[in-house]
């Protein structure tokens, strides 16, 4: 099968091509499902293997979001799984010289978990050929969240008995400073997959603060206006709030009836308009770095702490299970 990319009504989806080896016990083939309204930034698709799908989207800004979609096979097809590997990591390091943001969606079919001892204690293993994904995706400081609601009842594959965590979403060091939490969805309800998915939430504004820098860079500025959110006073906010009011004067039925990127330029140059003239705002260069707020930088920091201490307890329990049998 070629590879293939083809619509449903809301996703565009984006397919590998099939492995068709008789040598093999499986055929591979994976997808990725892009809602339509992010299909248009698409710029490019390859299908490494019938197992490695990349995507590159492009968004204003400069900014390059590689996806790669992974499956690699079981430790029973032991040639093409050290393949798998090797070509997944031959291909994050081009795209780290290339400049792209990225993350990777993957059946790893191994275990994070019980890699972590073995990378924190004892480093001679660690870097071992058999280890060589999973340290070079540490030692790289890539990052997968661990989901908040993971427990021993809700793992992301599930088979007979065994309940086990091999799916995962990785980000790279550009992209994992805009990762905010994921979670694990049960759908063994409504559906008779063998697998949960894995969602991870990322912030948008990597998006809107790199397309604000690009519009100044075409317009040839050496300074930008920034809007002092966390100095507008409960006066100012009411100003600003009845003054957007005023100048949405569109009736409901018409404003309903626009497409989507009609309504967000619609409401974003009044909105924009609002605010010049009523909240406080001051004058930066091109290369400002906007620092995070002091009260989120050090939730964000709790968080991640949290984050890897759950890691931490879960191994400690799967160490007392072990030495009490």
């Amino acid at each position: 099968m070629a590879l293939e990319c083809m619509r449903l009504s809301n996703y565009t989806v984006f397919s590998s091509t099939l492995d068709t080896s008789k040598q093999i016990l499986s055929s591979g083939g994976i997808s990725l499902f892009i809602e339509n309204s992010l299909a248009s930034h698409v710029q490019d698709f390859k299908s490494h293997s019938s197992r490695l799908l990349s995507v590159d989207l492009y968004f204003k800004g400069n900014v390059k979001l590689r996806v790669f979609v992974i499956y690699i096979p079981p430790p029973a097809e032991s040639v093409l799984r050290s393949d798998t590997i090797d070509l997944l990591i031959h291909q994050l390091t081009t795209t780290k010289q290339a400049g792209f943001y990225h993350a990777v969606y993957s059946d790893f079919n191994m275990h994070l978990d019980k890699y972590y001892p073995i990378y924190f204690n004892q480093p001679q293993i660690a870097s071992k050929h058999i280890h060589r994904l999973f340290f070079h995706l540490l030692s790289h400081r890539y990052e997968d969240y661990t989901p908040i609601n993971l427990s021993s009842s809700l793992g992301t594959f599930h088979r007979n008995d065994q309940i086990t965590r091999v799916d995962y979403v990785w980000s790279c060091p550009l992209l994992k400073g805009f990762a905010l939490t994921a979670c694990i969805f049960d759908a063994q309800d409504i559906c008779t997959s063998d697998h949960n998915p894995v969602i991870s939430y990322y912030d948008m504004s990597l998006l809107v603060a790199s397309t604000k820098l690009a519009r100044v860079r075409q317009l040839k500025r050496q300074t930008r206006r920034v809007f002092k959110f966390d100095s507008v006073t409960d006066t100012q906010w009411t100003e600003f709030t009845d003054k957007t009011d005023v100048l949405c004067d569109i009736s409901p039925s018409t404003f309903s009836s626009w497409h989507i990127n009609q309504i967000c330029e619609y409401l974003q140059l009044r909105i924009l308009k609002s605010a010049n003239a009523t909240l406080p705002s001051f004058t930066i260069g091109n290369n400002y770095t906007p620092k995070v707020p002091k009260d989120l930088e050090i939730l964000t920091q709790h968080y991640r702490f949290l984050n890897r201490l759950m890691h931490l307890i879960r191994l400690s329990l799967v160490e007392i299970k072990t030495f009490d049998r």
